[in-house]
């Protein structure tokens, strides 16, 4: 049966990535425009923004997932952006960090292949067409002017004595160089700003032919243009000629000429380019370097890495994570976050200051750095330490002595037949696997581990469309008493039969998931669905245990699902049993406890799991009305040891449990020899492989419902 997505009724394709949905684009438009908005002043609603930047990404994401990059469908995103008025000082930035971050989420393992290079392309495009929307919006402007220069000029002319005085005074102002000729070029009057632009004095350029100038390439060119207007076949000459210094360098400059009515001269303005390609050279740093720091970005050094895989040279690239960014941000501020930053850049800079190097910044607290091996490179665990040693020296900002270290993930001898895209991603793996070890640690990519993380990610990734397409279902496994074997339950847990992989086990895709906002619609759903099924069955008055994850319990919906449970068909809510893990409830704090608290206000009964004899964990049994524990596994796989500690004081905290008038479950069992053990420890209900046998849990409950035994599978 095809299950609803949780994402307000939004359905997506089975593999897609969240950027496909209209949700998630809307989300990134509208941090587009929030961020543009603050750049500068836009004659527009903020709705209205939302909607125009909404459309660009669509565009944009047109471009990058077709075969060839449409770099002419981003120019004219950047023409666009420039039309709405998006031209402050760090709007393309913020263009660039949004759809860079957007852009960069591939759809596909196709649309993955040389992605970061695409997407690089595709914002160049932007960038461009952008820069040539501006010039061009300059150059009206400018034209504008002009016409208004060349107007007054011709004025002039034929009231040349009457208006001399005027016309001086524009030569005199103007920006523009400004020169009147005669029919041959020779200069009849220039103004001051055609001399700074020609690099020359006025005696200089006084007599002589305003053709001398040019470079002698362009020279014919010039003549035939300014033939064409005395013919009358243009009626103005529009140019970008290179010019000479006084010294024989070149620069361009953008050339307007007009025909002087009843002369055979002209008069020609000149504008120097340099201001233009100066902006345009500002606007091409911004686009591969991180504002705050200074150092390349993700774009830049993935262009660089694709160069360094085609040279025979060895390399290692760090993938390196600040530990403990979020202390300073989260208790001094965003200030002093990012005035860390640029400290950590400029350290890391210095450690491979002698090195034929790169170092990044790709986001928040994350630096990539790429070094050309030499003989005298130092090795990676030297390398590490001496970045470390350097980040943790202390630094004083604002009277406050802070230091930092760093976790790394570790590629060497980057191999030259893979996207550079993919290494990145491994060195980011290595780099989580080394940051799950604690701070300052670092980890080589390990390809074994590599390939299972990432099927184990990719298998969450798509869970939405394998929950919309069936693939996850309910399991049952039964519940009972150790006295006689009599079947007193059943627990239902999350099953996904894999159309490829098969049955997957849950400890490859469930810690996963509970970091996705999808856990806590599944919470509510297994609840949802094991009470049908279970009440379908005809085990109205056989409980049901259903364990949760944390995120699952705090999800708000869990409680509306087992609101709607008891106000449709459920008479007896103390048969449904919610199973709460008991080791996350006291580092939660009060959040969780609290729901449980509401849970169990329904009626229902609360089962703690995983519970074991921490301090923390007893005194849940005040602080909730629990009706029943499952004992920790770790405990439950001693019951061989007789001399073990732990399954001493576990004998009297089972003991404690029961005399309040708590059911003592033990789960996992493996053995008849552990059962009877467990049995005679005071433990009431069982379950596990002892009971299931290779087939593990059933999908049909019905075959539960009614009792019967469920023995120790035989020889067992």
């Amino acid at each position: 049966m095809t299950r609803p997505l949780p994402s307000g009724g939004q359905e997506r394709p089975a593999g897609t990535r969240p950027l496909t949905s209209r949700r998630e684009r809307v989300k990134v438009a509208r941090k587009w425009a929030y961020l543009v908005s603050s750049t500068t002043y836009l004659p527009l609603s903020h709705d209205q923004i939302e909607r125009e930047l909404l459309g660009l990404l669509d565009r944009l994401l047109e471009a990058v997932a077709g075969d060839q990059p449409a770099t002419e469908s981003a120019a004219e995103v950047g023409a666009e952006l420039v039309r709405l008025h998006c031209v402050g000082k760090t709007s393309l930035q913020c263009t660039v960090d949004v759809l860079a971050a957007a852009l960069l989420t591939p759809t596909d393992s196709r649309s993955a292949d040389r992605l970061p290079e695409r997407v690089a392309r595709l914002l160049g495009a932007l960038a461009s067409g952008y820069v040539e929307a501006i010039r061009s919006a300059t150059v009206e402007q400018r034209d504008t002017s002009d016409q208004a220069l060349l107007n007054a000029v011709r004025e002039s002319q034929r009231e040349w004595r009457a208006s001399e005085a005027q016309l001086d005074e524009i030569f005199l102002v103007s920006p523009s160089g400004i020169a009147v000729t005669g029919p041959d070029g020779r200069l009849v009057r220039t103004n001051p700003a055609l001399h700074r632009i020609l690099d020359r004095a006025s005696s200089e350029v006084a007599g002589g032919n305003l053709f001398e100038f040019v470079h002698e390439t362009d020279r014919q060119l010039m003549r035939d243009g300014y033939r064409d207007l005395r013919d009358g076949k243009i009626d103005r000459l529009r140019s970008r000629p290179r010019f000479t210094t006084k010294d024989g360098d070149l620069f361009q400059a953008t050339l307007t000429a007009s025909l002087l009515r009843g002369s055979q001269g002209y008069v020609t303005i000149v504008t120097d380019d340099a201001e233009l390609t100066l902006l345009q050279n500002q606007l091409r740093h911004q686009l591969l370097h991180d504002m705050l720091t200074g150092l390349p970005n993700r774009q830049f050094f993935s262009t660089h890495l694709e160069h360094v895989l085609h040279l025979p040279n060895p390399a290692t690239l760090y993938h390196v994570d600040l530990d403990g960014f979020s202390l300073v941000t989260d208790g001094l501020g965003r200030k002093a976050g990012d005035s860390l930053l640029r400290i950590a850049a400029e350290r890391l800079r210095s450690v491979v200051a002698g090195e034929n190097a790169m170092v990044a910044r790709f986001e928040s607290d994350k630096f990539g750095i790429l070094i050309e091996n030499s003989a005298s490179t130092p090795d990676v665990l030297t390398m590490i330490e001496r970045i470390n040693e350097t980040l943790s020296e202390p630094v004083y900002i604002d009277g406050k002595g802070l230091a930092v270290t760093a976790g790394f993930g570790v590629v060497e001898d980057l191999p030259r037949n893979v996207e550079p895209a993919e290494l990145l991603r491994s060195a980011d793996l290595a780099m989580r696997r080394a940051k799950r070890k604690g701070p300052g640690r670092w980890e080589r990519y390990d390809p074994v581990w590599d390939v299972h993380a990432r099927e184990s990610i990719g298998l969450v990734a798509t869970m939405p469309g394998a929950w919309e397409n069936g693939e996850l279902g309910i399991g049952y496994e039964p519940l009972v008493r150790l006295a006689d074997g009599e079947i007193a339950g059943a627990e239902a847990r999350l099953r996904w039969e894999h159309p490829e992989l098969g049955l997957l086990p849950r400890e490859r895709y469930l810690e996963l998931a509970e970091r996705t906002a999808l856990i806590g619609a599944l919470g509510a759903w297994l609840v949802k669905r094991g009470w049908t099924d279970k009440t379908a069955g005809g085990g109205a008055d056989m409980p049901l245990l259903i364990p949760l994850t944390p995120n699952q319990l705090a999800d708000p919906r869990l409680t509306g699902a087992i609101r709607g449970i008891l106000d449709s068909a459920a008479p007896t809510p103390d048969r449904l049993w919610l199973g709460l893990p008991a080791g996350a409830l006291p580092a939660a704090g009060h959040e969780l406890v609290d729901n449980a608290r509401v849970l169990a206000a329904l009626g229902i009964g609360l089962v703690l799991l995983d519970f074991g004899v921490t301090p923390g964990e007893l005194a849940l049994l005040e602080d909730l009305p629990v009706h029943a524990v499952r004992l920790d596994s770790r405990l439950v796989w001693r019951a061989v040891d007789e001399d073990s500690i732990a399954l001493a004081g576990a004998r009297d905290m089972i003991a404690l449990v029961r005399r309040a008038g708590i059911t003592v479950l033990a789960g996992d069992l493996e053995t008849s020899t552990q059962a009877r053990w467990w049995q005679r420890a005071g433990v009431e209900l069982g379950m596990g492989p002892l009971f299931t046998g290779d087939e593990g849990p059933v999908t049909d409950i019905g075959s539960l419902i009614g009792g019967g035994r469920a023995g120790p599978i035989q020889g067992r």
